[in-house]
């Protein structure tokens, strides 16, 4: 597939893990403007993942929602803050991504839509998987079962808003690539046997093929991959955005790798995986962990950027 070269992309974390306010520029990373009053207008953290995504391609902007946070209480509350810091405008997003079905990728939406929808353009579309929808759980060895959430398809319709459910990459807007199904390659990056998934009344293994990850092709310096959670692995995602858009040179990793509490075999294998694609650049954020995060400065130091909700990186060609 021909995923065409853009000129800039700009993202800005407005959910994640962690908020650190002491940070410094560093790279393509611009931390949110200090407040005059360092008391107000705090922003929040919590376990899940949301972003404002912009590219760029000659003089069109092609501006996006990735994903939309744990709750509506933070993912409102710190995009309403974004909003006023880095000048987003609702009114000229192009698309919502949804990268799966899981209440920390979800969980804001209904809500936002509820209090939002009017801003944004009367034609909206939602790109998600085909398994977006479905009621998932999380059921150890050990240890009561969990009830990982169901996202409304009906509701989110009833909001004027367009399903699209992805099983192929999708370029969209002639800038940003869906991913479409991601094949698992690795024998290291496996999905676990706890995750669950209702489809069409058969409780069977989650295998997370609905799950979506973004790609951008940055001229002169490759690609931009974004990676909400990574169920499917990380690697596994590199691989295919290569494969998928036949560019080899990858310029930047950026998001939720899901190896937190991982065994450290797992962390180091993959961490090898990544250091073999030579990034430019590396972010983990929300699901990575702390171990996978300290691994990484240490095969790659000076490429691995700590990120913070109210962060915005800045890539140009």
């Amino acid at each position: 597939m021909q995923l065409p070269e853009i000129d800039r992309l700009r993202l800005t974390s407005v959910v994640d893990n962690s908020v650190d306010i002491l940070l410094k520029d560093e790279g393509p990373a611009k931390r949110r403007p200090r407040q005059t009053r360092s008391w107000e207008r705090c922003l929040c953290a919590e376990h899940g993942l949301a972003e404002v995504v912009e590219s760029m391609r000659g003089g069109e902007v092609f501006p996006l929602l990735f994903d939309f946070g744990a709750t509506p209480l933070v993912y409102l509350h710190n995009l309403e803050i974004l909003m006023q810091d880095w000048r987003v405008d609702l009114g000229a997003m192009r698309a919502l991504v949804l990268s799966h079905g899981h209440w920390d990728h979800y969980g804001g939406l209904t809500s936002f839509l509820d209090a939002k929808r009017d801003e944004l353009p009367e034609k909206t579309r939602l790109y998600a998987g085909e398994d977006a929808f479905m009621r998932r759980t999380r059921r150890p060895p050990q240890g009561p079962e969990s009830d990982m959430g169901q996202l409304d398809e009906a509701y989110v319709a009833g909001k004027r808003v367009e399903i699209v459910k992805v099983k192929t990459p999708e370029v969209l807007g002639g800038q940003a690539m869906v991913s479409g199904q991601i094949p698992h390659r690795t024998p290291y990056e496996k999905v676990s046997p706890i995750w669950r998934l209702d489809r069409n009344g058969q409780d069977v293994v989650d295998s997370f093929d609905g799950e979506q990850a973004l790609v951008y092709h940055l001229k002169g310096k490759g690609l931009v991959v974004l990676t909400a959670c990574g169920h499917a692995g990380v690697v596994n995602t590199v691989l295919h955005a290569r494969e998928a858009t036949g560019v080899d040179k990858v310029h930047a990793i950026i998001g939720g790798f899901h190896l937190s509490g991982a065994p450290d075999e797992r962390i180091e294998q993959t961490v090898e995986g990544l250091a073999s694609f030579d990034p430019d650049v590396i972010i983990p954020m929300h699901c990575t962990g702390i171990s996978t995060t300290a691994a990484l400065q240490r095969r790659l130091p000076g490429r691995v950027l700590y990120n913070s909700a109210g962060s915005q990186y800045v890539f140009t060609a």
